[in-house]
């Protein structure tokens, strides 16, 4: 048994205090292949240190060797000791059989400190040296990709994945509906799941589908593979919201509650659930669960501006104007957006506060006076407070919108 083979199985007994002096012997009487193997092997335990002491030696031993410096600079580099282990690699000279590894690496270490155009033309150099290396294409695509530059990379992923499905833990087919996805591509990248669904192996894989497939309007697909993610991870929480967008896109309003409830178990601070679940609640006349769920929401964000809006819709529907008012008092006017303005008008007027109405709906006028729905609810305060002028006047902008509506038609004339 060789030395190296000894220091491996101390190493693996958990014999480290016989790690030096073996290592010792090792570097005294091993050949050269073999300590290359075990400087490979101390690397994948993670005994650098050890791996370092045997490239240095094996450097020494043979300073031609390039293949060397590049291990032992890749090594220097993971341990932090940047200057040291660049130095090695730009030492390579280009006519070295070893160049295009030491660009390798040095393209690995730039993208890992975020310098992607660095990296990148270390690669685009490796390229033109070896243009049929599969993990120079690899390496290309996902730089590409990670700097959302998809146009570039998605033929290099077409052309890896014709003739392999994985690079790596890569997944290859899912890297391509990925990126089409990303160029907003979302029916191509739909077709390209459907055929290509036993790729779909892990669970991100099928909720990215799923995302995928709502946005190119295929709402079961897409209900179909966020089930499959909720089934093999009920606290998948990103799924839910998109579930229940799903079944929105469905009208199916049961199921958009039950989506909502049910991952707001999971994660009580998606307020899109809380708005979500809300909104089918109230369609489906269930306004003490959507009141609970808006009550709930606006206790984890009292900024929220939709839910105070729902709220406020929900408690003028019942008649409980006051309650409207106080979602609104501890705000300044600055805060409160137009159509909050009108719900305010709304509850002054439910409660026959005509003149804190008229101000109110003056408020929300600029912002909304092209919208034919808000024109006929202060037409009707118009009527309601006796104000004549003022609905004529608001009838006339109204019908210049929604010049075929035959009731206002007949109530202009009625006041001219």
């Amino acid at each position: 048994m060789t030395y190296s083979e000894q220091l491996l199985d101390a190493i693996q007994a958990h014999r480290f205090s016989e790690s030096q002096g073996l290592l010792k012997q090792a570097l005294n009487h091993d050949d050269p292949e073999i300590l290359a193997s075990l400087a490979e092997n101390l690397t994948d335990l993670g005994f650098t240190d050890l791996a370092k002491e045997v490239y240095r030696s094996l450097i020494g031993s043979f300073p031609q060797e390039d293949l060397f410096k590049v291990y032992l600079a890749e090594i220097l580099l993971n341990d932090g000791e940047e200057d040291d282990g660049l130095s090695l690699l730009y030492n390579v000279k280009k006519s070295s059989d070893s160049y295009l590894e030491s660009l390798l690496v040095q393209a690995d270490y730039y993208q890992s400190e975020g310098l992607i155009e660095t990296a990148r033309a270390k690669m685009n150099e490796a390229k033109e040296l070896a243009p049929d290396e599969d993990a120079i294409t690899f390496g290309l695509a996902e730089l590409d990709y990670m700097s959302e530059l998809n146009e570039q990379a998605l033929p290099l992923y077409q052309d890896l994945a014709t003739r392999q499905s994985m690079f790596g833990e890569v997944n290859l087919n899912q890297r391509i509906f990925q990126t089409l996805a990303k160029l907003g591509r979302y029916e191509e990248a739909a077709d390209f799941i459907k055929n290509h669904q036993e790729d779909l192996l892990d669970i991100d894989a099928k909720y990215q589908a799923g995302v995928i497939m709502l946005e190119a309007g295929q709402a079961d697909s897409a209900i179909k593979f966020l089930d499959q993610v909720i089934e093999q991870s009920p606290d998948y929480v990103n799924a839910y919201p998109f579930l229940a967008r799903a079944y929105q896109a469905k009208d199916d309003q049961e199921e958009v509650l039950y989506a909502a409830q049910t991952g707001l178990g999971y994660n009580e601070l998606d307020e899109e659930l809380y708005e979500m679940g809300a909104q089918a609640a109230m369609k489906l006349g269930k306004d003490d669960d959507a009141e609970d769920l808006l009550t709930r929401g606006l206790k984890v964000n009292a900024d929220n501006a939709s839910l105070r809006l729902l709220l406020s819709e929900l408690y003028l529907k019942e008649g409980r104007y006051e309650d409207s008012l106080t979602l609104f008092k501890d705000l300044a006017e600055g805060e409160i957006e137009p159509l909050g303005h009108l719900n305010m008008a709304r509850s002054y007027q439910g409660l026959e506060d005509f003149k804190q109405a008229q101000s109110e709906y003056l408020l929300a006028y600029p912002s909304l006076k092209d919208n034919p729905a808000f024109l006929r609810q202060m037409i009707d305060f118009g009527q309601a407070s006796g104000q004549k002028d003022l609905t004529a006047e608001l009838l006339k902008h109204y019908l210049d919108l929604v010049p075929d509506d035959q009731e206002m038609q007949a109530l202009y004339q009625e006041l001219a």
